[in-house]
């Protein structure tokens, strides 16, 4: 046995031996082969005119290769399967916008005066009606020159346009044509209510069911009469009328005092000259407006047939008139946005669907944040939504139902926290059946469920965030009215520490954060808003911290500093989603664009919109404070 595993071995290792041997003389001959091959390269070479060069020679060292990088198009790449290349080979980019058909002059003037309408004029037109200047009537009928020939314009580009409708069945027509229509409705109904709000005196408001009280810790207590001050209701309320705080107007002490007939009678018809942060009258309310101070419209004023016709609308014209600001102001971009998706062939066929879940939602943030930040500059302070404290009394018991906004109100009000709890719960309920639009008849996917179940978690979190404001309504009122010796019936801190609507906003751009998409571009820009939502979540959360810790003590609008970073957050956040569409993803990868494109892009348009809302509400302090200096 032990010779046989002897001779074994050595039969191996002679094999593998004479192996080793041929592979020597292989390389060996290789080597002289190429040898040969140099010399007669090299002889060839003498004799001849041209030498070739060696491509190494021609490469450029560089650290990096160029990938997809910016200006560089997706047909370059050489990673493009053959499908991918067949389908960015037959990519269009003609649009609207794009071609040269058509009258081009009309089509451009009607872009920007509809740009100029939505960002200039009637932004302005809401700071001049909330300091009730002479000229809010004026800008409000260039408002509608402006819109009027905005829509000709349009009208001219869609009869010049030779190459019949590239877009069937839009309804871009339709909304310009009710824009005007809403702007001719707006500015009428605006005309014919001027006149019911400057009836009485600066100093005889009726009808007034509710005194709020600037500061219960400093100021006497306000009288209960019929004749007291304004309420938050009695004037005309815009994006930044609510900013101001309200006049406390009362008339004869001796009416009523709630127990402080000590207190001096003036102290009752005083304005505040200076609010705690030391601007002089700028939370001040502005008079009314009189037709009479508006030059234009002084023989209009004159005339007695108009003077028949607004005593029998001016009820129905005030009503009309309020009920349109908003929306009004709204409806303006909704009209813009459905342009620029017109324009540019967006949402055709079955992609509508991805379209408006996109700026939708996208949407509902940024206007989220267009509000919080006219939150910090103000805007609501009238009802404690200006993270500020704010009281109300009760002049007689059988008059608070003539008010529908503190009818049904609780002690403790009804807080912006509440409002948002609301809006999320009709949101998600709505939203239920709404993911499957685009399978309409067909089975469910995946995608479609975990999309429904962002649907039930509005659903759920928007039920407990008006769960918690009942829970938290007597504690608001105590929060407000302790240390107090008034007759309040209404009162809250200016905050409601409910953390259900930042929840739902953190958790939204945690779950879309995390939905991956066909492409890694398209995967990062959903990561970049979702981020974005989550982080100014986090800084509402922090407002709520400040202000439960260091309570505000007065009506004027309190200034947390994180309230600037959650509006940029969800400006940006929501802009940067509505850019997240498909079709948007794909017209960047096309030209070449990196996902920094759109968020630079974003980041920069934010914080040139942050600065001009900010202008506007501080220049319709100034032009309140300027009016009511003159008077």
């Amino acid at each position: 046995m032990v010779r046989f595993v002897s001779i074994l071995s050595l039969f191996c290792c002679t094999v593998a031996f004479a192996a080793a041997h041929d592979g020597m003389d292989t390389d060996m001959d290789t080597d002289m082969d190429m040898d040969m091959d140099m010399d007669m390269d090299m002889d060839m070479g003498a004799g001849a005119d041209v030498v070739e060069v060696s491509p190494v020679a021609s490469i450029v060292p560089v650290p990096h290769e160029p990938k997809h990088l910016h200006g560089v198009p997706i047909l370059q790449l050489s990673s493009l399967t053959p499908a991918e290349r067949l389908y960015w080979e037959s990519y269009n980019t003609t649009t609207y916008l794009t071609t040269q058909a058509g009258n081009r002059p009309a089509l451009r003037y009607h872009a920007f005066t509809l740009l100029l309408i939505a960002f200039v004029l009637y932004p302005v037109s809401l700071a001049l009606s909330a300091a009730r200047s002479k000229w809010y009537l004026p800008l409000l009928f260039v408002n509608l020159c402006v819109c009027s020939s905005s829509v000709m314009a349009l009208s001219v580009f869609k009869n010049t346009f030779p190459e019949g409708d590239w877009y069937p069945h839009n309804i871009y027509g339709t909304t310009s044509g009710l824009l005007l229509v809403l702007m001719l409705v707006h500015f009428f109904a605006a005309v014919v209510s001027v006149p019911v709000l400057s009836k009485g005196s600066k100093n005889d408001y009726r009808s007034v069911d509710v005194i709020p009280l600037d500061d219960l810790e400093s100021t006497p207590v306000m009288v209960n009469s019929a004749r007291g001050s304004l309420s938050p209701s009695s004037n005309r309320d815009t994006l930044f009328s609510l900013s101001s705080s309200t006049n406390n107007n009362g008339n004869d002490g001796n009416d009523g005092n709630d127990g402080n007939d000590d207190d001096d009678d003036s102290n009752h018809n005083t304005l505040r000259d200076e609010d705690d942060n030391g601007d002089e009258m700028a939370s001040i309310e502005a008079p009314p407006l009189s037709l009479q101070d508006i030059p234009v419209f002084r023989i209009l004023c004159a005339s007695t047939k108009y003077q028949a016709l607004a005593a029998r609308l001016s009820n129905v014209a005030t009503v009309v008139s309020h009920m349109l600001t908003y929306p009004l102001f709204l409806y303006i971009f909704v009209d813009l946005i459905v342009g620029f998706a017109v324009g540019n062939l967006l949402g055709k066929g079955i992609r509508v669907f991805n379209l408006l879940a996109h700026w939708i939602k996208g949407g509902v943030f940024f206007t989220l944040g267009v509000v919080s930040l006219a939150r910090y500059c103000g805007f609501g302070a009238k009802y404690g939504w200006a993270w500020n404290r704010i009281c109300f009394t009760l002049q007689l018991s059988q008059e608070r139902s003539s008010n529908l906004l503190f009818r049904f109100a609780p002690t403790g009000t009804f807080t912006m926290e509440f409002i948002e709890s609301f809006l999320i719960f009709f949101y998600g309920s709505t939203n239920i059946f709404l993911e499957h639009l685009a399978g309409s008849g067909g089975a469910w996917t995946a995608k479609d469920l975990q999309h429904v179940s962002i649907a039930f978690m509005f659903i759920g979190t928007g039920l407990c965030g008006l769960l918690t404001e009942y829970k938290l309504n007597n504690w608001r009122f105590e929060h407000a009215h302790k240390h107090s010796q008034a007759d309040v019936v209404a009162a809250t801190p200016g905050f409601s520490p409910n953390p259900f609507p930042a929840f739902t906003i953190f958790w939204t751009g945690i779950l879309m954060s995390q939905h991956a998409q066909t492409s890694q571009f398209s995967t990062t820009i959903h990561t970049q808003w979702g981020y974005l939502l989550s982080y100014g979540s986090f800084f509402r959360l922090l407002t709520f911290l400040i202000l439960f810790l260091v309570p505000n003590t007065n009506s004027t609008a309190s200034k947390p500093l994180t309230e600037l970073i959650t509006s940029f957050c969800l400006l940006c956040g929501g802009l940067v989603f509505m850019e997240s569409t498909d079709q948007s993803i794909e017209a960047m990868e096309y030209r070449g664009f990196t996902p920094m494109f759109t968020f630079n892009l974003s980041v920069g348009f934010v914080s040139l919109l942050m600065a001009w809302e900010m202008i506007l509400f501080i220049w319709k302090d100034r032009l309140i404070k300027t009016r009511k200096t003159s008077l």
